[in-house]
């Protein structure tokens, strides 16, 4: 039945302005199973091909052409997360097969959490497995692998920190790059 729901708004959400009706969107889409947040504000272009629950803060921004691929695991916006353009949320993922004809092998999901104040930079791919800290920010072009701590800015391909914020100084302090 969700599966329906979400074919039917994936058809008619595209056909509304893209950055208007934040209301109508958020409800459409939770008509069909995805749990988001009255108040949060998705374009018109954002797309879920999930089989798992997503579920999206209050206050959150969710911006042109980002994609949730979810599989079966659960992917967690948190409130107050600003997500950049053509940002994928990609849970979903196989397991390497060097026995069978086709190295994908069997699909596997594993969550990913989006913690309450991040910013995701335009491009950036988010990869299964990973918790984005709160008040974290995700430089534009980058994939995240691992963990992002809390209060930090992380770039790069596999992304790493940069620089970590140092409430005593009221400013960051920058990490050595390995």
């Amino acid at each position: 039945m969700w599966s329906a729901r979400r074919y039917l708004i994936g058809h008619i959400v595209p056909l509304l302005p893209a950055t208007r009706a934040y209301w109508l969107k958020a409800r459409l889409w939770r008509f069909c199973g995805i749990d988001v947040a009255t108040s949060a504000r998705l374009v018109s272009s954002v797309s879920f091909q999930t089989n798992g629950g997503i579920e999206i803060g209050e206050r959150t921004f969710l911006g042109h052409d980002v994609m949730f691929v979810s599989g079966n695991a659960k992917i967690i916006i948190g409130n107050d997360v600003d997500v950049a353009p053509r940002v994928v949320f990609a849970a979903g993922t196989h397991e390497i097969d060097m026995i069978a004809s086709r190295t994908a092998g069997r699909g596997l999901s594993r969550p990913i959490t989006v913690q309450d104040g991040a910013w995701i930079g335009a491009n950036s791919t988010i990869l299964g497995g990973v918790i984005i800290g709160r008040k974290s920010v995700v430089a534009a072009g980058s994939v995240v692998t691992s963990d992002i701590p809390p209060c930090c800015v992380a770039a790069g391909v596999p992304c790493r920190v940069l620089k970590r914020w140092n409430p005593d100084k009221g400013d960051f302090d920058r990490l050595d790059r390995v």
